[in-house]
């Protein structure tokens, strides 16, 4: 598998099923900030508080051939290998990325367990052999990263834009945050003292090679 973080936002996507499965992949894409069509004659109450307030959008009916027509993303959580394979054939016909849950042979990619916080993601993946496994990492390391990453990152915008203006390359860029973040300003950063972590950061740009 060839990592990848594929931006969502605005793009419309269709999760086929309307069960708890089903309600667990389309929060993961309202996350991401993609427009989500739900196709299934029926919806858990999940789903449904999410049609009320018109975060998504549902099509109260059975996956029928066509139905993936304008989308370009397609998760399949409907269970049943018939509809599996009339949904596959159909992607690969659209040019559909697709992933069908539990059927790995049948997908384009696999979803990984995550942690979010803020724009901060951290991903755990298996090559979809276990997701439990995914699972149980992502517990495990939740309390490691709680929001005080995502303030950091949240201030290491600006200090990425003033770096860009003042180191001329990418390569010297890389370089610099190489260096730069190093485990002196993460010890900072992990006492929360952000100030001290900006003005290091700003002290290595403006030294730099100088």
């Amino acid at each position: 598998m060839y990592p990848i973080n594929l931006i969502l936002d605005n793009k419309p996507c269709v999760v086929l099923g309307g069960g708890h499965v089903a309600l667990r992949k389309v929060k993961g894409l309202l996350e991401a900030k993609a427009k989500v069509t739900v196709i299934s004659p029926q919806i858990v109450e999940g789903l449904a508080k999410l049609v009320e307030t018109k975060a998504i959008i549902w099509q109260k009916k059975c996956y029928e051939q066509g139905d993936l027509t304008d989308f370009i993303l397609a998760i399949c959580a409907i269970g049943n290998e018939e509809v599996n394979a009339q949904v596959r054939k159909e992607a690969n016909q659209k040019k559909v990325i697709l992933n069908v849950v539990d059927r790995l042979e049948f997908c384009d990619f696999a979803l990984p367990a995550k942690i979010r916080r803020g724009d901060l993601l951290v991903t755990f993946s298996t090559n979809g052999k276990s997701p439990a496994l995914s699972r149980y990492l992502r517990c495990k390391m939740e309390r490691e990263f709680d929001e005080t990453y995502a303030n950091w990152l949240d201030k290491l915008v600006q200090l990425r834009k003033e770096a860009i203006e003042k180191l001329p390359t990418s390569d010297d860029r890389e370089i610099f945050w190489r260096s730069a973040l190093s485990d002196d300003v993460m010890e900072l950063v992990r006492a929360k003292k952000y100030d001290e972590a900006e003005a290091s950061i700003r002290d290595a740009i403006s030294g730099f090679r100088a």
